[in-house]
């Protein structure tokens, strides 16, 4: 046989079992493709999943947070109001109360409870508070000089049944006109006062 011939016949007879080989390679090596193709899909929505499971959690977080700070900045607020509707009351009441006792300086030994009611319900009029005014009369002396008769009087502002401010003050006698044994018109204590500031607590 030619040698050629021999040659040519034995490529032929080799030629099937390269064409096989390669694709038998290809068949086992397909499952572990596919194995790793898939591990590689697996850990991807795994991470997606604890991204969005991590997402959830800042979202709740945060949510939790503002609503925190809602609440602290809403207390705090209120808070501030509350301080100055207090500290707005409380001066009304302090004026009122001034108020009060400049009406009651021309008061006399006579319309001294008269003209202190009917102070006090001008005044309770104003602010949405009530106003009270109690007096009473007295002899204040010092030493040997002689008693000088007067009239104290106590203003008490309140809201409701809460008091607020109260303040005293007294209206005297001129010492001169108490030497001579006489009053001024009318028995009209004159404008000589003393005042005495508190709060109702006091």
């Amino acid at each position: 046989m030619h040698p050629n011939n021999c040659f040519q016949q034995h490529k032929a007879a080799l030629r099937p079992d390269t064409r096989r080989l390669p694709g038998s390679a290809a068949r086992s090596l397909q499952p572990l493709a596919e194995a790793l193709r898939l591990q590689r899909f697996e850990k991807a929505r795994f991470h997606r999943s604890n991204r969005k499971g991590s997402l959830i959690l800042e979202c709740v977080i945060a949510s939790v947070i503002l609503a925190s700070c809602s609440i602290a900045l809403l207390k705090w607020t209120h808070s501030e109001n509350r301080l100055k509707q207090q500290a707005n009351t409380h001066t009304a009441a302090i004026l009122l109360a001034d108020n009060a006792i400049q009406r009651l300086q021309q008061a006399t030994t006579e319309n001294a409870t008269i003209l202190a009611n009917e102070v006090a319900q001008q005044l309770s009029k104003q602010q949405g508070l009530s106003v009270a005014i109690t007096s009473r009369e007295f002899n204040s002396s010092q030493g040997t000089e002689a008693a000088r008769p007067g009239i104290h009087f106590t203003i008490t502002v309140s809201k409701g049944d809460v008091p607020i401010t109260a303040q005293h003050s007294w209206n005297l006698h001129p010492r001169n006109e108490v030497a001579a044994g006489s009053g001024g018109p009318n028995g009209a204590i004159a404008p000589t006062s003393e005042k005495q500031e508190g709060t109702a607590n006091d």
